[in-house]
C-alpha cells in the first residue's frame, strides 16, 4: 500500500500494511495466518489497510441533513497530532461536536452541526488530511 502523501513529514510514523482477512501485519510480503498458524504469502485478494501504530479516524454527522455521512481513514501520525488537527478544524469552522472519543490508535468524532453533504466532505478531508500541510 503506497501512500500518496508526503512520507517526509517530520511526524509521520512507519506503519506496516495489515492483512484484511487475517487482521495481522504484512511483513516482507508475508503474514501469519491465525487460523492455521502458518506463515503465508500475502496476495492482493484480501485487501489491506493501515493498522497500529496508524490512527483510525471516524467522522460522523448526526444532523438530520447529513446523518448518512461518514468518513473513515487511517493516518500514520501520533494521535495527539491528529487530534490537534481535528480540533483546529472544529475551532476554525466553529463546528458543534456531539461527542469525541480518542484512544492511542483511534479517534471518533460525531458532529451535530448543520452542514450540507459537500461541507461535511470538505471538513472531514480537512480534519484527516490537513496534518500533511503542517510542518510539526
Amino acid at each position: 500500500m503506497a501512500s500518496t502523501f508526503n512520507a517526509e513529514h517530520p511526524q509521520v510514523l512507519y506503519t506496516p500494511e495489515w492483512h484484511g482477512d487475517a487482521r495481522t501485519p504484512v511483513v516482507d510480503g508475508k503474514y501469519h495466518d491465525p487460523a492455521t498458524g502458518e506463515l503465508r504469502v500475502a496476495s492482493g485478494d484480501h485487501g489491506y489497510y493501515l493498522g497500529p501504530p496508524a490512527v483510525d479516524i471516524i467522522i460522523r454527522s448526526q444532523h438530520e441533513d447529513t446523518c448518512q455521512c461518514v468518513y473513515r481513514a487511517a493516518r500514520p501520525f501520533p494521535v495527539e497530532a491528529l487530534l490537534f488537527q481535528i480540533m483546529r478544524v472544529v475551532h476554525d469552522r466553529k463546528l458543534e461536536v456531539d461527542s469525541l472519543n480518542a484512544t492511542p490508535y483511534a479517534i471518533r468524532i460525531i458532529l451535530s452541526h448543520e452542514l450540507t453533504v459537500e461541507e461535511f466532505k470538505e471538513y472531514s478531508l480537512e480534519m484527516a488530511n490537513g496534518i500533511w500541510d503542517q510542518e510539526s
